[in-house]
């Protein structure tokens, strides 16, 4: 009987943690994403049967030691069991604290705004920002500090903004996080499928997949939310681009944010990350092999069509013109700084043609279409020309992912490697 007590207490509390932490989840790898929903949702019933079969166990023994009245009534278990269990429960209680997703992944205590000063004396030049612009406005957040809780919680022109960054995947994205019914959603990372971060909402019940960018799970499955792209650049060159720029800064204020935030810096640093050959955790399908594993690559997807730019083909070709889903695009990418953006290629109802053509100092990217004459930024702003003052709307798309990712969730993606230019303006 105190064996079962054990067996089946400990189970119990590790089934619903082993899924849900990065030391576990490979273990378990063999789970359907479905699979792993379903425990989280009962996850309330496991943790009662794995806390009072430990519990019950180790009252016999305290019975047992005691020699209780009640020992006829729940029995009794050797005093090896109390200490056996005690262990069990505190290290379990030490896992649970530190490695639990759901619990690690907190939303930050405080966030505020600062200018660049400020934020100058809290990142490093080299530091990688994800960097939107939007409604007049411009942010960047820190890609170390948001890697934590994998989202933060912002406001644009009065609407909600939840910038959302998987670190496994390298993936930024920012979504709106409202229903079509007009209900708030209030996301929380729940855990990782194939590497990239599911999220569910604590108020209606919902899950969403990073990548997918709409509910999978709950009460509005198959909605997608409505998202906007985030630029991932080194904050010298963001500020650079942006010195208008406000940071979102979040400082980790609980030991265990500030802990978990050092282990994640130490552990798999973007530099790391990028290094190896396959990612952190199992996939669960095929590796897409025409690209090296963790590559970075531009992915873009409209109207269901998807196309991958690779980082590496853009430093030989910055600059591509294509056609996905029907809308025409443009690829512009700054090889001297490493930044680059996705935009539809129109200027009001006329559709440019863009053409390379360096800057006076021989190392921004500076692009000229190829209609007007009219010379852009990597941001997309008209710098000079007829359309000066102009810009172009950000495409649909995901800033500098890493490949594996991106060719897992979008099977069959087309690639564009820059080998059909537009002609020189």
């Amino acid at each position: 009987m105190n064996i079962i007590l054990y067996v089946v207490g400990t189970a119990s509390l590790l089934h619903s943690y082993m899924a849900f932490s990065p030391m576990t989840r490979d273990m378990v790898a063999f789970l359907s994403r479905d699979a792993q929903i379903n425990i989280f949702k009962h996850r309330h019933k496991y943790w009662a049967v794995g806390i009072f079969c430990l519990g019950l166990l180790m009252l016999r023994a305290i019975n047992g030691l005691a020699g209780s009245e009640t020992t006829a009534m729940i029995g009794t278990a050797h005093w090896v069991w109390l200490v056996i269990g005690g262990f069990t429960i505190a290290g379990l209680s030490v896992l649970y604290w530190a490695l639990y997703v759901p619990v690690v992944m907190a939303p930050p205590v405080k966030h505020f705004l600062v200018g660049i000063d400020e934020a100058d004396g809290i990142l490093k030049p080299d530091s990688v920002v994800l960097g939107i612009e939007m409604h007049g406005e411009v942010r960047a957040y820190p890609r170390d500090l948001i890697a934590r809780p994998h989202w933060f919680n912002d406001e644009f022109g009065g609407r909600p903004l939840m910038i959302s960054y998987c670190i496994l995947c390298n993936s930024g994205q920012a979504f709106v996080p409202v229903l079509k019914d007009g209900r708030r959603l209030d996301l929380r990372n729940m855990t990782a499928f194939d590497n990239n971060t599911i999220y569910h909402c604590t108020k209606t019940g919902n899950f969403i997949q990073q990548l997918a960018g709409r509910v999978i799970r709950g009460p509005n499955e198959g909605e997608v939310l409505e998202a906007f792209p985030v630029v991932m650049a080194r904050w010298d060159e963001w500020k650079r681009l942006h010195p208008d720029t406000k940071m979102y800064y979040a400082p980790p204020e609980t030991l265990r944010d500030r802990t978990v935030q050092k282990m994640l810096m130490k552990m798999i640093p973007l530099s790391r990350l990028a290094a190896r050959d396959k990612p952190w955790h199992i996939v669960r399908k095929d590796i897409d092999t025409r690209l090296p594993a963790m590559s970075f690559v531009f992915g873009v997807k409209i109207n269901d069509e998807t196309c991958a730019y690779p980082s590496a083909a853009l430093k030989d070709n910055p600059v591509i013109n294509d056609t996905v889903g029907t809308e025409p695009i443009v690829v512009l990418y700054d090889k001297a700084h490493d930044i680059g953006q996705v935009f539809l290629s129109r200027a009001g109802d006329q559709v440019l043609t863009f053409a390379e053509v360096p800057n006076n100092d021989g190392a921004s990217l500076v692009a000229k279409d190829k209609e007007t004459g009219t010379t852009w930024n990597v941001s997309g702003h008209a710098i000079e020309g007829p359309l000066a003052g102009s810009v172009l709307t950000p495409a649909p798309h995901w800033n500098q992912l890493f490949w594996f990712s991106w060719a897992a969730f979008n099977p069959g993606t087309r690639i564009n490697e820059g080998a059909a230019k537009a002609d020189d303006v």
